[in-house]
């Protein structure tokens, strides 16, 4: 089964086990990364995770509306954004925690001084990028942190390709004002 589309899916969308069972894949996948856009909303670990629950269950619910004129992940995405707008907009929540440890690819071979030095100095990005208004930071997050294309997060947020470039630019610019230069950190740059 491809990855990222449904329109190749060889099950009825009325039939509940098959559309299950392809919800438990798609949450295999793609739960993490979800939990991780949504915790750039939210700042906070718990309401993710409910906000993440939620967008599994509105997929299920809402399987049959996907034409796959796009991917599963755009769409997914798409409907992770909206879930938490709606959940900032109607609970009016701005709670301002931050992870620790959010950062797990570390490698063995450094030092421990050298774990907890580059440990600081991406805690200290994700907490530059976390403050970011949120037109900003979700480009960020989606561009760097969930690799994804920038026709994508066009797509994602409803914004045509140059509202989308320019966001990207604003906010390195805004980035690079505010982080300290760390030796090796090139987390700002440009994706080949």
């Amino acid at each position: 089964m491809p990855k990222n589309q449904i329109a190749d899916l060889p099950f009825n969308h009325d039939n509940e086990i098959e559309k299950g069972k392809f919800i438990d894949e798609l949450m295999n996948q793609h739960s993490r990364k979800v939990y991780l856009l949504a915790f750039s909303y939210v700042k906070d670990k718990g309401l993710a995770e409910d906000i993440a629950q939620e967008v599994f269950i509105k997929c299920y619910k809402s399987l049959h509306h996907f034409r796959g004129d796009s991917q599963i992940t755009s769409w997914l995405y798409r409907i992770t954004v909206n879930t938490a707008k709606d959940f900032l907009r109607l609970k009016s929540f701005n709670i301002l925690k931050y992870p620790k440890g959010f950062f797990e690819s570390l490698t063995k071979s450094e030092s421990p001084e050298e774990v907890i030095l580059k440990q600081d100095q991406r805690e200290a990005v994700l907490q530059t990028v976390l403050s970011l208004s949120t037109k900003y930071r979700e480009v960020i997050i989606l561009y760097y942190f969930q690799d994804e294309k920038m026709e994508d997060i066009g797509e994602i947020l409803h914004l045509n390709l140059n509202t989308v470039k320019t966001r990207l630019s604003r906010a390195r610019s805004i980035l690079k004002g505010k982080i300290t230069s760390y030796p090796g950190d090139d987390l700002l740059e440009k994706r080949s």
